[in-house]
């Protein structure tokens, strides 16, 4: 299970740069952005878009609190206490959630806006496999749990 964590930490990490970028690309001009290939794929179409922020915070620095507080959690299940198994607890629904909101963003971009952020697929395939391997953990600990 350890292993499985680190990489969750490592993932987690990742999608804080990536959403970094993101928001970096949400505050720079249209025509400075690396990552529009054209009017579909295009970073500035997504970021720059009234779908781009929630209450006037960018959706972009909202994903990087959310990548943090999952690198968090999973630093936090790493130890051998009662607050660790709290943490184990929590991941796979905080990664779950995070999971959700990615899928409702996707739909946005795909639907409503018809163009895709390349940064914002890789952020949604971050989330995917953290919360695959968030649900793994949680089952390797309540197997871990039962034999103890």
């Amino acid at each position: 299970m350890k292993t499985i964590l680190i990489i969750i930490i490592v993932l987690a990490l990742a999608g804080v740069v990536d959403s970094a970028y993101a928001l970096k690309q949400h505050y720079a001009p249209p025509d400075v952005s690396g990552c529009d290939f054209n009017a579909t794929i295009s970073c500035t179409a997504v970021n720059q878009s009234e779908y781009s922020a929630v209450a006037g915070v960018p959706v972009a620095g909202i994903g990087i609190a959310g990548y943090l507080l999952i690198a968090l959690l999973a630093a936090t299940s790493l130890s051998a206490t009662k607050q660790s198994r709290k943490a184990v607890l929590a991941l796979p629904a905080v990664s779950l959630a995070a999971l959700a909101i990615a899928l409702c963003l996707t739909y946005i971009e795909l639907f409503v806006l018809k163009a895709v952020c390349p940064l914002c697929v890789v952020s949604q395939s971050l989330i995917l496999v953290i919360t695959i391997l968030s649900g793994s953990a949680l089952v390797l600990a309540r197997k871990q749990s039962a034999q103890d």
